[in-house]
């Protein structure tokens, strides 16, 4: 027996997964999953970029300098920003992220600089 749904419940069900479909671009799932502790990670969640404050920011900016990074200007288009940025966001060691087949690094740098200077 078919489950008809009715106007109400069908809107329902469409809202609770609009959040989903909201923050879908900032899911990347790798072409070539990469080991963690043994663990195999597939994809790099980025939805905790809304909640990067000043401070986390300034941080971050600090550890790019630290680490190398040249220029003041567009940080977050680099790759060292991306790979701090995820890092931060991911809990991964750097050393796992650098392992992020070269494809799917340009594609998580494009993503990061879409949120910081790309209204979506």
């Amino acid at each position: 027996m078919e489950e008809k749904r009715t106007e109400k419940q069908e809107t329902a069900v469409q809202e609770e997964a609009a959040p989903k479909r909201k923050n879908d671009w900032k899911v990347i799932r790798l072409s070539k999953a990469v080991m963690h502790m043994g663990n195999p990670v597939r994809e790099l969640d980025l939805t905790g970029l809304d909640s990067l404050t000043l401070d986390d920011m300034t941080e971050l900016y600090n550890l790019y300098e630290e680490l190398g990074g040249t220029g003041t200007i567009m940080q977050e288009s680099s790759l060292l920003f991306a790979k701090l940025v995820t890092q931060r966001l991911t809990g991964l060691t750097m050393e796992t992220l650098g392992q992020i087949p070269a494809k799917d690094a340009v594609k998580l740098k494009n993503r990061l600089y879409r949120f910081f200077y790309m209204s979506v």
